[in-house]
């Protein structure tokens, strides 16, 4: 874990495999719904929304329980469609259950698959987002390539994730309102999580060079436009 602004452990990269398995499906979404009812996901989609995505297609990567897709498809536009992709079935289930608890299970989708060789055509969605994965992709130079290239022209997309130099205060607040069994992971993920730097540097050369990275209190926040043909 980092101070404010002093020195910053190097970053120690996490599992590529997700959560597997029923039983930390079950954990995390109710880890996601805590923080859901607590109005803590509402920043992200906030985020989101101020990147002009409020209608359209929508591919959310890394979707898990689905809670963030869920939140934004229900403020956005009743044209607005979405298809979550996970790499894990047992959060796929978890999702669906939830799309139908949202009543939206009409307007969304959910696919197994993985960020590094997404399972859809060329310029296929009219928007792309995604929360708190980031840190897990092995290989995000190819991932967000990936992501780019299944979108279409003019389309936005909105990526977040944590930071690794967040805040103490921040982060024992976070911790704090995290089931003590699920506290270890979260941990994990912090110290796998990029700096600013490393996002900016990792962009470069990339058809997403001219992203916008913001940092939040919470995180880090990448927001783009795919470039018209």
């Amino acid at each position: 874990m980092a101070s404010a602004r002093g020195n910053v452990a190097a970053r120690v990269p996490e599992t590529d495999e997700g959560l597997q398995g029923d039983e930390l499906a079950v954990k995390y979404d109710q880890m996601q719904r805590h923080i859901r009812d607590n109005g803590w996901l509402q920043d992200k989609i906030d985020d989101i929304l101020a990147a002009g995505i409020t209608a359209g297609q929508v591919l959310e990567l890394g979707c898990g329980p689905g809670y963030l897709g869920l939140e934004w498809i229900r403020q956005a536009d009743t044209s607005a469609r979405l298809v979550g992709l996970d790499i894990s079935p047992a959060m796929l289930r978890r999702a669906g259950i939830n799309a139908a608890g949202y009543g939206v299970a009409g307007r969304c989708a959910f696919e197994c698959g993985t960020v590094l060789a997404l399972p859809f055509p060329d310029d296929h969605f009219d928007h792309v987002i995604s929360a708190s994965s980031l840190h897990e992709w092995e290989d995000p130079a190819r991932a967000l390539s990936e992501m780019h290239r299944v979108l279409r022209p003019g389309g936005r997309y909105c990526v977040s994730d944590l930071r690794r130099d967040v805040d103490r205060t921040t982060f024992q607040f976070m911790k704090a309102n995290i089931a003590a069994d699920m506290r270890p992971g979260f941990r994990t993920s912090i110290q796998s999580s990029y700096l600013t730097s490393e996002i900016v540097a990792l962009l470069q050369g990339t058809a997403l060079e001219t992203a916008v990275v913001t940092e939040v209190q919470m995180g880090i926040v990448i927001t783009g436009r795919k470039e018209a043909s």
